[in-house]
Formats: C-alpha cells, structure tokens, sequence
C-alpha cells in the first residue's frame, strides 16, 4: 500500500491554492504545519487556521498534521485541540506515555507520510500534475 501524500506550506495562499488545485482531483488532502510556525504563532493562531479554512472548504475533507518537534507540552496541547496527526520527537518512554493521551483523543502519533514541501516549488500547478 502506497504511502499518503503530505504537503508541507507556510502561508495562507499556499494552503488555498493547494486546496483549490487538489478540490477536483481528490476528495481529501493533509497539510503540514511546520514547528517554527506553531512556536511562533502559537496554538489559538492554528486553532483559527483551522476553522477558516475547513469554513470555507466545507466539501473538501482537510487534516492537519502539526510537527511539535521535541515539544512535549505542545504535543500535548495539540492533543487536546484534537488535530489529527501530530510529529513528535523524543524518546521511548515519553512518546509512549504522549501516546496514550493521543488514543484517548483519537489523535495519530508519528504516522508515515511522502511529504511534498510546497514552499520551495515555485510553480504548483505542474508539480502537483
């Protein structure tokens, strides 16, 4: 079974285009959100993020997959937002523990994704064809 496609962006016209390009071909499509974006911003900006654009794609299924980096607190925090895929680096024991808390929220902990950086393609309509 092949892998599921990620596509990695950092701005709001990214996500849109992406969206708008991937609407008729797809039925659903998962975004990752950079650690730094996250860390700066913090979790209300990507709780807004969220609510915009699943408002204004209401037919178009979008999961979010948020990369935590070795932030045990934000994983956490991203947990309890209920974001559908979380990346976190850390070690055995404490992974384990993080994801007991993310099958309580149904939340899936370090899935395997192809990941497609959009932010270093200039033009995405002939790459994602």
């Amino acid at each position: 079974m092949p892998k599921k496609i990620c596509f990695a962006v950092s701005t709001l016209t990214q996500i849109e285009s992406l969206i708008e390009l991937r609407k008729s071909k797809s039925k659903s499509s998962i975004i990752l959100i950079k650690y730094f974006l996250i860390k700066g911003f913090g979790v209300e900006w990507l709780r807004s993020l969220i609510n915009y654009i699943n408002k204004k794609y209401k037919t178009h299924n979008i999961k979010f997959f948020v990369d935590s980096g070795y932030d045990q607190g934000l994983s956490i925090l991203l947990t309890q937002e209920n974001i559908d895929y979380i990346k976190l680096k850390n070690d055995k024991i404490i992974l384990n523990k993080i994801n007991q808390i993310a099958k309580k929220n149904k939340v899936l902990l370090n899935p395997t994704f192809d990941v497609v950086d959009l932010t270093k393609i200039k033009n995405m309509q002939k790459k994602l064809k």
